[in-house]
């Protein structure tokens, strides 16, 4: 991944992050009760769900281009650092798959 991806996915990942943030505080604020129910009945909604999916998405990416760059800038013996990066590259794929059995469960 060149500089310059790795920049763009950061940047407009954290900007999907921060729209998707304030959309949510929004749809809470103006909810009338908060409940398992009320929160299935928000995710039923298709728009809600697929937008959803993307900040999940955009989430693990972010955290990847992070995780990733702080990784290269800072652990410099080469064994260690692929480890490092594998391990983070699991954990990251173990979180998403997490997040989309429960997503589905929960639709």
């Amino acid at each position: 991944m060149s500089g310059l991806v790795a920049w763009l996915i950061q940047r407009l990942s954290a900007l999907f992050l921060g729209a998707f943030t304030v959309y949510v505080l929004v749809c809470l604020s103006m909810a009338d009760a908060w409940s398992h129910a009320a929160w299935s009945g928000w995710l039923a909604a298709p728009s809600n769900a697929v937008t959803l999916w993307l900040a999940a998405l955009a989430l693990l990416l972010h955290a990847w281009v992070g995780g990733r760059d702080v990784l290269l800038d800072y652990v410099h013996p080469l064994g260690l650092r692929v480890a490092l990066l594998t391990a983070l590259a699991g954990w990251l794929l173990g979180s998403g798959i997490w997040f989309g059995a429960t997503l589905l469960e929960v639709m």
